[in-house]
């Protein structure tokens, strides 16, 4: 068989691979757990649209759930947010989370607050296990057939020989998270990939340390799908951004996070009492799925 030939029936397996794997994903319901980089949700739509692009005849359902300040540790440090009130903790609203959304897949990505900006502690990093061994059992209880569990993304600082960055500290909780082994459970080192890409070029990721702007987001999106086994195109961020489709499907994000957070409750600096689906925004959910369902049908 002749290199060019050879390399063609490479990628089309590679083509059909990432087809088969995004078909594992269609017409179920995901859920997409995570803290203030997960509530701002970015990396959520890039996620949704890629999906929607590799199989589009199929419909992808992702929620976006994710709560700014929230840990899985259940710590927080003295004075946080001004001293308003403290982090927010997943356990408070999972129960009803894993009740009323009923997710088939559960992406998860926590760590970066977890650690408290502090160095790395025994006590605070076994809390940090025993979270997100929680979170696993009380997944796997509550009928999740799939979990994809997202290593902390870097805190992207740059610091002098001898100074303490707090990346040391997720770069340990994500080395943790790698080893660990579950039926069901698949760990995707977002850590690393994203630690690897900010050291090859000299613009940072995240302009306050912690939330990336649009390319880290993309970076994110491509990892953890690649981690699910799916592949995705190389595009530039503002070029996918100007998309119709994903346009729809980032509007239709947030929409949805809205609706559904309001359903589920959550205790972050005041508590959202668990409210009722309203039929208003139900509709509208359906309009923008099916504005959604005409694009990537169009493709």
């Amino acid at each position: 068989m002749s290199p060019l030939r050879l390399f063609a029936c490479l990628l089309c397996a590679v083509v059909l691979a990432s087809a088969q794997s995004a078909e594992a994903l269609a017409g179920k319901r995901i859920a997409v757990l995570g803290d203030s980089i997960t509530q701002g949700g970015t990396y959520v739509s890039f996620m949704d649209y890629f999906l929607q692009k590799a199989l589009p005849q199929r419909r992808f359902e992702v929620y976006p759930l994710g709560l700014s300040s929230e840990t899985l540790s259940g710590l927080s440090e003295p004075g946080h947010a001004g001293g308003k009130f403290p982090r927010p903790c997943l356990f408070e609203r999972l129960g009803r989370t894993l009740e009323k959304v009923k997710p088939e897949v559960v992406f998860a990505c926590y760590g970066i607050n977890d650690g408290i900006y502090q160095p790395l502690d025994e006590a605070r990093f076994k809390a940090f296990q025993d979270g997100v061994n929680k979170l696993l059992d009380q997944c796997q209880a509550a009928g999740v057939r799939q979990v994809f569990l997202v290593t902390p993304p870097i805190y992207d600082a740059t610091t002098k020989p001898g100074e303490f960055n707090y990346d040391s500290v997720m770069t340990a909780y994500a080395g943790w998270e790698m080893q660990l082994k579950r039926p069901g459970l698949t760990v995707i080192d977002l850590h690393a990939a994203m630690r690897k890409a900010r050291d090859a070029r000299t613009e940072v990721f995240s302009r306050d340390r912690i939330h990336p702007g649009d390319d880290g987001h993309l970076l994110m999106a491509r990892t953890i799908l690649a981690g699910a086994g799916v592949a995705t195109p190389d595009v530039a961020a503002k070029d996918a951004m100007a998309d119709p489709l994903f346009k729809a499907v980032d509007q239709l994000r947030k929409l949805r996070a809205a609706k559904w957070m309001a359903h589920i409750g959550y205790t972050r600096e005041k508590v959202v009492a668990p409210a009722p689906l309203v039929d208003a925004a139900e509709q509208v959910e359906k309009l923008l799925q099916a504005k959604v369902d005409e694009l990537r049908r169009a493709r």
